[in-house]
Parts: C-alpha cells; sequence; structure tokens
C-alpha cells in the first residue's frame, strides 16, 4: 500500500470519533455545569440570608416589644443554610420619636464563591423595615 492509500484510509476511518467530540465538548459542559452548582449555592445563601432577616422583622413587630438583644438571638436562632462564621454582626434600629415607629433590621454575610479560574468573595446583604407598636 502507498503512503497516499494510507492517508485516505486513516481520513475514511470513522474510530474513535466520539471520543475525540467528548474530548472537546467535556471541559464546557463541566464548566457550566460547576458554575450551575456555584450559582445555587449563591442562591441558597440569598435565601437564607432573606429568611432571617424577614423573620426578625417579623418578630420585632410583637407585643411586648423585644429588645435588640432578642432580635439578634432570633437572628442567630434562625438562620437557614447560613454558615455563623460568615455572617455580619446585625444592625437593629429603633426609629426615634419618628411617628410612626418601625425597625429597620441589616444583615450581611461574606459567601466564597468558586470559579474555575479562581475564587471570588461576595458580600450579601439585606435590610427590612418593620413598623413596630410604641
Amino acid at each position: 500500500m502507498t503512503r497516499r492509500g494510507k492517508i485516505t484510509q486513516l481520513g475514511e476511518d470513522r474510530g474513535g470519533a466520539a471520543a475525540l467530540e467528548f474530548a472537546i465538548v467535556a471541559p464546557v459542559f463541566f464548566a457550566l455545569l460547576f458554575g450551575v452548582v456555584q450559582l445555587g449555592i449563591l442562591f441558597q445563601a440569598q435565601s437564607g440570608l432573606r429568611n432571617s432577616v424577614e423573620d426578625a422583622a417579623r418578630y420585632a413587630t410583637t407585643w411586648p416589644k423585644p429588645s435588640t438583644s432578642a432580635i439578634q438571638t432570633r437572628i442567630t436562632n434562625n438562620r437557614f443554610g447560613l454558615i455563623p462564621a460568615n455572617i455580619g454582626t446585625p444592625s437593629i434600629v429603633f426609629s426615634s420619636g419618628a411617628s410612626p415607629n418601625y425597625v429597620t433590621i441589616s444583615m450581611t454575610y461574606n459567601i466564597s464563591v468558586n470559579y474555575v479560574l479562581g475564587t471570588q468573595n461576595i458580600t450579601l446583604s439585606e435590610s427590612r423595615k418593620a413598623f413596630t407598636v410604641s
């Protein structure tokens, strides 16, 4: 068989085509899959932060009016899916002399998102205002 015949035969050979296609597509597919998982972790953290702040705002509207330390305890006890070390100190501010009375509750959460090419630290924040009794 001549050299030209071997090249032609090699060009017509379809064996291993699926493996080659998989090798080309697999890195992109796994990078997208990893990104979706990281995005899910980010959404869970945002949801947990929102849940904690909303629960504290609802608790602040009860009678008798809870103290700042009681609201902070409520936040730390109801931290759905949040890592305690990453939670920033909650800010609880009651209005003074304003009518109607209200409380503003703010909180931050630091999360580390692992991208394929590196890690990024993201700070999530949530704030709620609720009207309170005198």
